[in-house]
């Protein structure tokens, strides 16, 4: 009986050795390294470029004239990946691919982290297959697109665009122009200034906006607007869902409120009515200016005065 007992004892202690073992291989394996540091000297208003396979890329300015770039990887990302990093004119290069056997492209889990500081006025691109996108307290002009992660933007000026497939889009605190789609996720933006056209396939839009033209469509969700400022034209549609806009009392516009599926309320006091029906609203608010439209397929929609 004793013997049996030690036996299984032993065969307990190994089994659990190797589940250890096994364990410490992949956080090993999954651990992050150091493995391109540089710095280079620049120009404001100079462009650092971002083309990496699967990796979270973070920008950030500093008050130095130099653009300092850091790439994390973990083992298989070096074992199947090449990195470069170097400048060319105007422009700093960041590169990340996988090399080009097919075999690297199957066995184990990349992991692959992109640090970069600019000057405050810089011109960021970025493209990446499949990881998240950062980019704070900087001026300039942004193109940023992921495949399937999410894409923030804190303390930003200029003209935006942003793209990705599978992730969410957030922006808080920024001036300038912007054009912004994903195919599956929320777009939220907080406090920003300038025209406004974002587009989702698959999520809710919720917009905090002042002085700009603004352009929300979603096939599958909610948008709810809290607008400050002059009407420069709003037009707002969702085949799925609710639509929320709340606006100063001296809006002025040429109203179309429309929905197939729900009920229209038009709370704004000083409105002229030119047609009323329970799911369709034609008016004109302070006696008229740029058109606001609001339309859905399968929601109500509500208008507030603040």
């Amino acid at each position: 009986m004793k013997s049996l007992f030690k036996r299984e004892m032993v065969t307990c202690f190994i089994i659990f050795s190797f589940s250890m073992l096994t364990v410490s291989s992949v956080l090993l394996a999954d651990e992050l390294k150091l493995v391109r540091e540089k710095t280079f000297q620049v120009k404001e208003w100079h462009n650092v470029y971002v083309d990496a396979s699967g990796a979270d890329v973070k920008v950030e300015s500093w008050d130095k004239e130099e653009v300092y770039v850091k790439v994390f990887a973990n083992r298989r990302a070096v074992e199947k990946m090449k990195f470069d990093v170097y400048q060319t004119g105007e422009v700093v290069k960041v590169l990340a691919k996988r090399k080009g056997s097919i075999f690297n492209w199957f066995g184990g889990s990349l992991n692959v982290k992109i640090e970069i500081m600019t000057p405050r006025n810089f011109n960021p691109q970025v493209e990446t297959s499949g990881g998240d996108i950062r980019v704070a307290n900087l001026t300039g002009g942004f193109k940023l697109e992921t495949s399937g992660g999410d894409i923030t933007l804190i303390n930003t000026n200029g003209k935006l665009t942003t793209e990705t497939s599978g992730g969410d889009i957030s922006i808080n605190n920024h001036k300038g122009d912007m054009y912004l789609s994903t195919s599956g996720g929320d777009i939220v933006l907080k406090e920003t200034e300038g025209n406004i056209k974002a587009e989702t396939s698959g999520g809710d839009i919720k917009i905090d906006a002042n002085d700009g033209k603004v352009f929300a469509e979603t096939s599958g969700g909610s948008i709810i607007i809290n607008y400050s400022g002059v009407n420069k034209g709003i037009n707002a549609s969702t085949s799925g869902g609710d639509i929320y806009l709340k606006i100063p009392s001296s809006f002025k516009a040429k109203v179309h409120l429309e929905t197939s599926g729900g009920r229209v309320s038009n709370n704004f006091k000083n409105s002229r009515t030119d047609r009323v029906k329970r799911s369709l609203v034609d008016a004109q608010y302070n006696g008229g200016g740029e058109m606001l439209r609001l339309e859905t397929s399968g929601g109500d929609i509500t208008v507030d005065e603040k």
